[in-house]
């Protein structure tokens, strides 16, 4: 990147901060900084202010790329090395992201479902408060739920990996859901593993109607499964044709079993189908990383509001997760057309309402698309 465009961007950073008025997170003076450059994240780190004003001049003074606080609270934050910082208690943050190179649609869209599914296990699953969670987008590639609630600060790191255990399923025996009960006179027409040598029948139950946690979470998905029609049953759950028709035409009788938690009777459901419900609805934290910020007590996370120096996207506290789109909700910078050289030929990505593909060369821009696409190293100013 040449000389003109790292003072270009380092003004618009600076315009963002004098503009803007950030708010400092609960107890700041208890809070550990890093602030990170165009090369790294977090860059410099033990940094701490007194207050709410004191963060704000930082911000305006400096610009940093990115500037991150930790979940932790410390009796004294900016001590070195970690040991003398002396822990108080920590949030318990998840973050949930997708790989994007460029601005996607599709992938936004994607780990907003995460995001969405993870906050009914908090509500529904932990018996939180809506009052008591805090979504924020990342400014990059997802979101980051914070759990504000009394008590959870002092749980430990074994604690907050049962939870993330919990919501992604992990170490789960799906056999656990269900239960083997002798009743008499049921024809199974003789499926081999369920035939008994007495007057007895072994029948499976499962998770039925009325169910909390995990198995509601295994009914509703089986309920949508045999309610579904030829073309989501391929589609969306992958079943082969023959399956897929063999569930549609015994759909009535499979809702009405299924509801009293009868899964052996059901016409065409598979364990294998029963599998791939449990995977529907668990989040998803694939990466090591992922897992460790919420295990991790004293992890650095974005502070909500503040640009992020790789996209150009403002971190944003979000009201409305359903309705939020971070390509338009989260946009910071001006339409004012800025003029560049463009490196190399760009894939087409959405930005602002907006569907942009460059070729190489020089062009005008909007600016957001500017600063954007030099923080990505892919053009230069004009």
């Amino acid at each position: 990147m040449n000389t003109d465009s790292k003072v270009y961007l380092k003004k618009k950073f600076k315009q963002f901060y004098w503009k803007n008025q950030i708010k400092a997170p609960q107890e700041v003076e208890k809070r550990e900084f890093g602030t990170g450059t165009l090369d790294s994240k977090i860059k410099v780190r033990h940094k701490s202010f007194k207050t709410e004003r004191e963060l704000r001049g930082f911000l305006e003074r400096e610009a940093p790329y990115y500037i991150s606080y930790s979940s932790a609270f410390y009796q004294f934050p900016e001590n070195q090395p970690m040991e003398r910082k002396q822990w108080l208690g920590a949030e318990v943050v998840f973050d949930l992201d997708k790989e994007i190179e460029y601005l996607n649609e599709k992938a936004f869209e994607e780990v907003r479902e995460e995001a969405l599914n993870l906050v009914d296990f908090l509500l529904e699953d932990f018996g939180l408060q809506e009052k008591y969670i805090e979504t924020n987008f990342s400014g990059g590639k997802g979101y980051h739920i914070h759990v504000l609630a009394p008590g959870v600060k002092e749980l430990g790191r074994d604690e907050r990996q049962e939870i993330v255990d919990y919501i992604t399923a992990t170490g789960f025996d799906l056999g656990c859901f269900f239960t083997q009960e002798a009743v008499s006179g049921v024809n199974l027409k003789g499926r081999r593993d369920f035939r008994s040598r007495d007057s007895s029948t072994a029948v499976v139950r499962g998770p039925m109607d009325g169910d909390t946690g995990w198995a509601k979470r295994l009914f509703e998905v089986a309920l949508d499964l045999v309610s579904s029609d030829t073309v989501k049953l391929r589609k969306e759950y992958g079943l082969r044709t023959k399956q897929a028709e063999t569930l549609y035409r015994n759909r009535e009788l499979n809702q009405r079993l299924l509801r009293e938690g009868k899964w052996d009777a059901l016409k065409g459901l598979t364990k294998h189908m029963r599998e791939k419900s449990m995977e529907r609805y668990a989040v998803s934290m694939v990466e090591d990383t992922d897992r460790m910020v919420t295990v991790d007590t004293s992890r650095l996370i974005r502070l909500p509001d503040t640009l992020h120096g790789g996209s150009s996207l403002i971190a944003k506290k979000v009201k409305t997760l359903e309705s939020f789109n971070p390509l338009i909700d989260a946009v910071a910078f001006s339409d004012d057309e800025v003029k560049v050289n463009v490196k190399e030929k760009t894939p087409e990505f959405l930005l602002n309402e907006n569907r942009f593909k460059f070729n190489k060369g020089e062009t005008k821009i909007p600016e957001y698309v500017a600063v954007y696409l030099l923080l990505k190293d892919k053009v230069e100013l004009a």
